[in-house]
């Protein structure tokens, strides 16, 4: 095995390969960090589009909020920046939430005068759409199971369908999620009702692929699109692409806030338990760590040192709290 000697890709993953003359893998070899003007363009996008007056919505933005803390320094560093906004923070309760992400989420709400909406859907069917998706291959795309596992891309994938369609019922004009610059390379996607269409279309074919019979309640409601060609009502942001982004920073500031980092045994995850129970199903089958090439390309971008996320991928998987997860999801056991 060979590991890149700018991230940390290596040669016994999929889809990666690496110059031996260079020793750096096809990614590092095509990377050309964003200049200032691209930067400073960003900048003024994400200053106009939320400098607006409000536009008549129930709301100006809704947020996804976890409770981790990428999700949580988002939300108070948009209403810090915009303190006129009336925001909707949204926490998908996927079952395996920790209680410490849960009260994290609903004390970031308290501190920017956020309204909170817990998103829920049938536990035990989630649970067995989980199972599949466990259970399944090649469903999603295969720069999106680079990105992330089977698991987190069938709940991430709920979570965008339903967020949106809040944002198209309340009339809020964005949604905003704190993805990392390694795991989106978008900082603003104009919602049109072709491409909403589309999105729709593609995850429900993973969700058939899988198995998964009742997907209404996964899914953006069809009429809420039309034919596809009804003009852009949503745009949606990923600020971490505009705003410098440095974690250790984001921690020790949403601790000084009352923040509280939850026991979970997992350097991927500041909030879910499912998580380290997708990352060795995403193993198992494709021999892809999910958290690579997220990770590989904070390292590309300067925005993490190369041994701590070579520390961090290389972490040994909590086999207890892998446990507690299989029977959760099998066993259906309570926690």
């Amino acid at each position: 095995m060979t590991t890149c000697k700018r991230c940390i890709l290596d040669s016994n993953t999929p889809g990666i390969s690496i110059d031996p003359d260079t020793g750096w893998c096809q990614f590092c070899t095509g990377f050309t960090p964003p200049g200032e003007d691209e930067r400073r363009r960003n900048a003024d996008i994400l200053n106009n589009f939320f400098s607006l007056p409000h536009r008549g919505g129930e709301y100006d933005v809704i947020v996804a909020l976890s409770g981790g803390i990428d999700s949580s320094y988002a939300l108070y560093h948009l209403k810090e920046q915009y303190y006129h906004l009336n925001i909707l923070a949204v926490q998908f309760d996927n079952g395996f939430l920790s209680e410490t992400a849960l009260k994290n989420a609903r004390m970031f709400c308290d501190l920017t005068d956020s309204t909170y909406y817990r998103l829920a859907v049938d536990q035990q069917e989630l649970n067995n759409t989980f199972v599949r998706a466990a259970s399944s291959r090649n469903v999603y795309s295969e720069s999106a199971m680079h990105r992330a596992s089977d698991i987190c891309n069938t709940c991430i994938g709920i979570l965008k369908q339903k967020i949106i369609e809040l944002a198209m019922k309340t009339q809020a004009p964005a949604v905003v999620f704190a993805f990392s610059p390694g795991q989106t390379d978008a900082p603003f996607i104009v919602l049109t009702g072709s491409l909403l269409a589309w999105m729709r279309h593609l995850f429900d074919a993973s969700l058939t692929t899988m198995g998964v019979t009742n997907r209404k309640p996964y899914l953006l409601d069809e009429g809420l699109i039309g034919d596809g060609s009804s003009q852009p009502e949503v745009v949606m942001i990923h600020p971490f692409l505009v705003w410098e982004y440095h974690k250790p920073d984001f921690k020790k500031r949403c601790r000084a806030l009352g923040w509280i980092e939850p026991d979970l045994m997992d350097s991927n995850s500041s909030n879910c338990l499912l998580n380290t129970y997708a990352i060795k199903n995403h193993l198992e089958k494709y021999n892809i760590h999910p958290y690579a090439s997220d990770l590989a390309s904070l390292v590309r971008q300067g925005y993490m040192k190369r041994e701590e996320a070579l520390r961090i991928l290389h972490k040994p998987l909590p086999e207890e709290l892998i446990e507690r997860v299989e029977k959760r999801l099998y066993d259906k056991e309570e926690w």
